[in-house]
């Protein structure tokens, strides 16, 4: 259970450990900022083989999810192999990818995510099947894929409406921790320090009602979601999103520049002319 571990080391991929009837998963990855591999042997294998389990044991009633040193997760880990090509070889990882994102909802045990630092990308669709999500002060959340031609807002829908789904999907935004729990994305916002227990506490608590109703009230709202489109809506957004990856050769930079061409390059590089028109907030920019 969750035993993989990181390439050229011997540390788990993810950490478990559960206490007062809350399981605790720790992506384990600290040094890279915890990106989200795929497939076999992968860190998101080895966060669902971990929520089978504390979803099978019952001295579990809630799961937190954080992530180890700074930051959460910096999204997918785009160098645990060559990505697909086609648009079919697309539509396939991307499927694979959200059932095992899926599999979250399908528990009968909730899971809350304690967010430190950055969250972005893959770990925001993941994120985005919590169901709910604790910020430190210090959190970002972002799809900064979008500036490089990658797309993925379909599920942010259901948990900050179609109008701030698309201000975070049409320019890269990143959101802080205060502006998303202004928008709903996040139910509290606590100092670094404060933050695991906070959620674990949330946790006990959860884990503390009666276990068959708890399970009945979070499938009936998960349900409602269910009925007014969520699963349609996601089934879509991985087939526009196989056609725009596999497109990925034709996406420009704001100068010009092929993104196919420019990570070709150093990663520094790269970044730069990435970032470069976003370095200001638009949240402090003047009106």
């Amino acid at each position: 259970m969750g035993n993989e571990k990181a390439s050229g080391t011997d540390e788990p991929l993810v950490l478990y450990s559960i206490a007062d009837g809350v399981a605790t998963i720790t992506l384990n990855r600290p040094a890279r900022l915890n990106p989200i591999s795929h497939g076999a042997g992968s860190m998101q294998r080895a966060i669902v083989d971990c929520l089978i389990a504390a979803d099978e044991d019952d001295a579990v009633g809630c799961v937190v999810i954080t992530g180890a040193g700074r930051s959460f997760s910096s999204g997918g880990d785009v160098s645990s192999g060559k990505p697909p090509e086609t648009g079919l070889d697309w539509y396939w990882f991307l499927t694979e990818e959200d059932v095992d994102n899926e599999k979250i909802r399908e528990l009968r045990k909730p899971v809350i995510g304690a967010i430190n630092g950055i969250c972005y990308g893959a770990a925001m669709m993941m994120v985005a099947h919590f169901d709910m999500l604790i910020a430190s002060s210090d959190a970002r959340f972002g799809l900064i894929e979008t500036r490089f031609g990658g797309t993925g807002a379909e599920a942010l829908n259901y948990l900050i409406g179609p109008q701030w789904a698309k201000f975070m999907a049409l320019t890269g935004e990143l959101l802080t921790a205060a502006k998303a729990k202004e928008i709903g994305l996040v139910l509290e916002v606590v100092p670094p320090e404060s933050l695991l227990a906070k959620a674990q506490d949330l946790g006990r608590r959860i884990a503390a009602m009666p276990r068959n109703t708890m399970i009945m009230n979070r499938r009936l709202i998960n349900s409602g979601m269910n009925v007014s489109g969520w699963k349609a809506q996601k089934e879509a957004g991985i087939a526009f999103n196989a056609v725009t990856n596999s497109c990925f050769s034709e996406h420009r930079a704001w100068n010009g520049e092929r993104f196919s061409d420019l990570m070709k390059k150093d990663w520094n590089t790269y970044k730069e002319v990435r970032d470069a028109p976003f370095k200001k907030s638009w949240f402090d920019s003047a009106s």
